[in-house]
């Protein structure tokens, strides 16, 4: 029998190289997967991964769980890829990548939520801890986001699942993962505003993770001498929520809204996906390793839960300090760092 090569875009959208036998081979893919991009993106993935987790056991960040939830579900993702883009017959670790890679940010995006709560309680002036100053609630920060991002989550586990069950049920030869979403309604429509709710939670994040890094700058003027070391931790986490909401975005934008729609050149080039989904991501990583939150906020702020009634206490026993020298001028104001905070206020560093 003779076989013969198929272009990549064409009625069965088989990938250049792939031929028919008397068993039809299928790629869920639209475009031929790379697997040298693949074993590259799973190298860093997992090298950043790495790093990251080391810093979270090593500086005892307890806080930062979600995010080892979330590198995890990367390492997974981007692995099952590697294994589908070498074996494209394989459905199996096609399907756990597509929802591995697709939840995955919704956990690191729960970790930037709660170290920002933390550098809110560290940094801001105690008259300035309210919902005007803020445009959120302190005390709730949080839970206000994560509760947010937990329900999107949920609903794009719900919409994806959908479009993953139909996928793994059709046995035609021209299948992939673009005709499932646009033939399970449900399944896109739920999928898709899961997306959007995303999308309006890291947006209001990252405005309000803006607007507190510029309105502290008047903060200055009541700096303890920690100046330096929250505004590092401000850095990582604007940082890394502009690049979540684009990732989000493009998701998002890539899905079809309806039979005869969507952004069909994102959904078609592999190169999108790298560009707009996996940099940004490993960008994200990249910038919690060098500026790990652990590194630059007192050990009793790293827990799993953070005692505000301490805060308080400590910025005013170390704000009643620096007033007492009143003959001090600013230029003459020390640095702290992590492991100052000892002894005066009742923090075990």
């Amino acid at each position: 029998m003779t076989h013969r090569h198929l272009r990549p875009h064409d009625a069965l959208r088989f990938p250049p190289g792939a031929w028919r036998s008397d068993s039809i081979l299928m790629n869920p893919y639209i475009y031929d997967p790379a697997v040298p991009a693949a074993v590259v993106g799973t190298i860093v993935i997992g090298l950043l991964s790495l790093a990251l987790a080391w810093q979270f056991v090593r500086y005892r960040s307890w806080f930062f769980w979600t995010a080892m939830i979330g590198v995890v579900m990367e390492v997974i993702g981007y692995t099952c890829r590697l294994v589908s883009a070498i074996d494209e017959q394989n459905d199996s670790p096609f399907l756990l990548a597509f929802l591995m890679i697709l939840l995955a940010p919704s956990f690191l995006a729960a970790a930037c939520y709660t170290a920002f709560s933390r550098v809110v309680w560290f940094s801001c002036p105690n008259h300035s801890l309210n919902f005007r100053t803020l445009w959120c609630f302190p005390s709730y920060i949080t839970p206000t986001f994560v509760i947010f991002d937990l329900f999107s989550f949920v609903v794009q586990l719900a919409g994806a699942s959908t479009v993953s069950a139909n996928y793994n049920h059709d046995d035609s030869p021209s299948r992939s993962i673009e005709s499932s979403e646009r033939r399970v309604t449900a399944g896109r429509v739920i999928l898709v505003l899961g997306l959007i709710m995303q999308v309006s939670c890291y947006l209001s994040f990252a405005i309000i993770a803006l607007r507190y890094f510029i309105i502290s700058l008047s903060f200055r003027c009541e700096d303890l001498g920690d100046w330096k070391m929250w505004r590092r931790l401000s850095y990582l986490i604007n940082f890394a929520a502009g690049l979540i909401t684009l990732r989000a975005i493009y998701r998002t934008l890539e899905i079809p809204h309806d039979k005869g729609t969507g952004l069909l050149y994102l959904q078609r080039h592999e190169w999108c996906f790298w560009a707009f989904d996996a940099f940004p991501i490993a960008a994200v990583l990249a910038v919690m390793v060098i500026w790990f939150p652990a590194r630059y906020l007192p050990r009793s702020y790293t827990g799993l839960t953070l005692d505000k009634r301490m805060a308080l206490k400590q910025k005013d026993d170390l704000g009643h300090d620096k007033r007492g020298d009143v003959d001090a001028p600013p230029a003459q104001l020390r640095e702290f760092k992590p492991q100052d905070f000892d002894g005066g206020a009742g923090v075990r560093v």
